[in-house]
C-alpha cells in the first residue's frame, strides 16, 4: 500500500535539524524521558533535551535554517528532540534524534507497519538525491512494542556542499497513530556517532 506524500513528510524532515542553541550547566542528574504513548522511558545521558516550540519567533537566530516548519500541518507532533552537546564545526547539520507523532488517517486505517515502511523508498526519492535505504527493514521490540528499524541515507537539500545523512529511524503503530523516533547523522560523522545513537534507543524500557 502506498501512503500519501504528506503524510510521510514530516518524519525525515523533523531530522533535518540546525541547532545552535546555549548549553547552561546543570546539577548532574539522571536523565530519563517517559513516553506514555509507548508506555517506554528512555534514558537521554549525553544529549540536551530540547522540546519544539511552534511559537518561537522565526527571527531568532538559534532557531533552524532548514527545518520543517509545522503550521500547516498541525497533525504532526514533534514530541521533543535530542541533540549533541556540541556541534562539529565543519557540519552545517548537528545530530541529533528527534521524537514525533501523526494520527493515521482514516483510509489508512487498515495499512500495517509494513506497508507503512514499504512505502518510504518510493516518497523519499522523490524528495531526496540520492535517497537509499541501506538494508532489509528489520523487526525488534521495546518491551511489548513492536516495530521496524530502517536505515537510510541522502544528500540534504540547499546546503553549499550537498552534504551527505544518514538516518536511523525506529518506526512504531500504536492505536491509530505512527511513532518515529530518527536518528540523523552527517554521512561524515556516522562511524563516530551511530553507536551514541543505537545504544540511547537501546535504552528504552517498560514504564514500570
Amino acid at each position: 500500500m502506498i501512503l500519501s506524500t504528506r503524510y510521510s513528510l514530516g518524519f525525515v524532515l523533523t531530522g533535518i535539524i540546525f541547532c545552535f542553541a546555549c548549553i547552561e550547566k546543570v546539577p548532574e542528574v539522571k536523565k530519563t524521558i517517559e513516553i506514555p504513548e509507548l508506555g517506554l522511558v528512555l534514558n537521554y545521558e549525553g544529549w540536551i533535551y530540547e522540546e519544539y516550540d511552534p511559537n518561537r519567533d522565526s527571527s531568532d537566530p538559534n532557531r533552524s535554517k532548514n527545518k520543517r516548519e509545522f503550521s500547516g500541518d498541525k497533525q504532526v507532533k514533534v514530541m521533543f528532540y535530542l541533540f549533541e552537546p556540541e556541534q562539529n564545526k565543519g557540519s552545517e547539520i548537528r545530530t541529533n534524534i528527534n521524537f514525533v507523532s501523526e494520527p493515521i488517517p482514516p483510509k489508512y486505517s487498515k495499512a500495517t507497519l509494513e506497508d507503512y515502511v514499504a512505502s518510504i523508498g518510493g516518497l523519499y526519492s522523490n524528495i531526496y538525491k540520492e535517497y537509499e535505504i541501506l538494508s532489509v527493514p528489520q523487526k525488534c521490540s521495546f518491551g511489548k512494542e513492536k516495530c521496524i528499524f530502517l536505515e537510510s541515507k541522502f544528500v540534504l537539500p540547499n546546503t553549499a556542499q550537498k552534504q551527505q545523512i544518514r538516518t536511523l529511524q525506529w518506526i512504531f503503530f500504536k492505536e491509530g497513530n505512527v511513532y518515529i523516533f530518527t536518528g540523523t547523522i552527517p554521512e561524515s560523522e556516522f562511524s563516530e556517532k551511530n553507536k551514541k545513537i543505537l545504544n540511547t534507543i537501546q535504552t528504552l524500557t517498560e514504564k514500570i
